[in-house]
């Protein structure tokens, strides 16, 4: 619960402060204007709140209200697919640049499933509750988690960087 609050409070934090960018991209959808004025303003609010909720006494809450929003972000790139075709505008994290609609679908999905684990969990209370620092022995474990984790986002990240590049060959 807390790496999906963190990713959400940061998507959140990162449209506030760079709202011109996100306001761009989200236009670029072309969707009704009273909607692109809801979403402007509501999603990023949205987003802090859920992460709010996930480190809460209610993460399930929390979990469920972001199955809901990747599913509608999900629709919103697949009507965006219709516009632009493979390549569209990404407000995510704040940011305006053309991604892969796959790409995002695919992200979409990631952290529906780990907002799927945190709603199907048995545990109760928040994901803060009990948090200590690891002793000497959980440490070095925790240190090879977090170096692997980081090698395999690298990986995946030139491995779709070299991709993209091979498509525009």
């Amino acid at each position: 619960t807390l790496s999906l609050g963190a990713l959400l409070a940061w998507a959140g934090a990162a449209k506030v402060l760079r709202w011109d960018a996100w306001r761009t991209a989200l236009g670029n959808y072309r969707l009704p204007r009273a909607l692109v004025v809801a979403a402007a303003a509501g999603t990023p609010i949205v987003e802090l709140d859920i992460a709010a909720l996930l480190v809460s006494p209610a993460p399930r809450a929390g979990a469920a209200l972001t199955v809901a929003l990747l599913a509608a972000f999900s629709l919103v790139v697949l009507h965006g697919r219709g516009l632009h075709g493979e390549k569209l505008p990404c407000g995510c994290f704040g940011r305006s640049r053309e991604r892969d609609y796959r790409t995002m679908l695919v992200r979409n999905a990631l952290l529906g499933i780990l907002a799927a684990v945190v709603l199907l969990s048995e545990r109760e209370g928040s994901a803060l509750a009990g948090l200590s620092m690891p002793s000497a022995g959980e440490l070095v474990p925790a240190l090879l988690v977090a170096l692997g984790v980081t090698v395999a986002a690298w990986t995946g990240y030139q491995v779709m960087s070299t991709a993209r590049r091979g498509t525009r060959s």
